[in-house]
């Protein structure tokens, strides 16, 4: 410990305390740095989705290699499942947003532009088969729900960004016998916290690849804390 944090820790103890969380919300989980580049990233600079941290750290968990992935509204997220899932297709209603994602786009990435409500909506309805991950996070949420419903497979699993904006959303899929998971607080870019819900039966076979969460350094841990045995 330096010199200047014995001197804060000595003079109060809560401040001291406060001032580690920040450090661990602004560098260690990167917010610091997705505020300044208004993009959701790492503190490493890697691409994460606009989801709040414990939903991220949460879904980072699971092994996705076999699972498709459909999502309504593109984005850094689009490169975060690109990197984890064995295809993903995501929609976007803006063209240029599309033309600004499409210089990151990965082999098994596929971005569809639909400008209209009926087209984007039903562009998950064009794809053959069925989805193992729906994420929800762009326009028309309420009929994209719905949407994602008919679309997901039974034993996968549906993601809802800003849950606590659109508890109809919510209580429709509660009541299609799915698991409302909610994932409260801050994220990268925002300056205030929110929800991301996952929605999920218990048969969901994604659970079969679990892990271990990738620890991120210092995160959760006091200066000077040790691993117990």
């Amino acid at each position: 410990m330096t010199l200047l944090l014995r001197i804060v820790h000595a003079v109060s103890p809560a401040f001291y305390r406060l001032g580690q969380n920040v450090h661990a919300l602004a560098s260690k989980q990167g917010q610091l740095r997705s505020i300044r580049e208004r993009r959701p990233v790492r503190s490493d600079g890697s691409a994460i989705p606009w989801y709040t941290y414990p939903a991220i750290e949460y879904l980072s968990q699971f092994d996705f290699s076999n699972a498709s992935v459909f999502e309504f509204g593109a984005g850094y997220s689009s490169l975060f499942w690109a990197q984890r899932a064995r295809t993903v297709i995501s929609v976007e209603s803006d063209p240029g947003w599309l033309e600004h994602l499409k210089e990151g786009v990965q082999p098994n990435q596929k971005v569809l532009l639909r400008q209209g409500r009926d087209d984007y909506v039903n562009a998950i309805r064009e794809q053959p088969d069925l989805f193992d991950v729906v994420i929800v996070d762009g326009r028309w949420r309420h009929a994209c729900v719905e949407a994602a419903m008919d679309e997901v497979r039974d034993d996968g699993l549906i993601v809802l960004d800003n849950s606590d904006r659109y508890p109809e959303a919510t209580r429709r899929l509660r009541d299609s016998d799915r698991f409302q998971v909610d994932f409260s607080g801050f994220g990268p870019v925002n300056n205030y916290a929110w929800t991301t819900s996952i929605f999920l039966r218990a048969a969901c076979r994604l659970q079969k690849g679990f892990a271990p969460p990738l620890p991120i350094a210092g995160l959760g841990r006091s200066v000077g804390a040790q691993d117990e045995e």
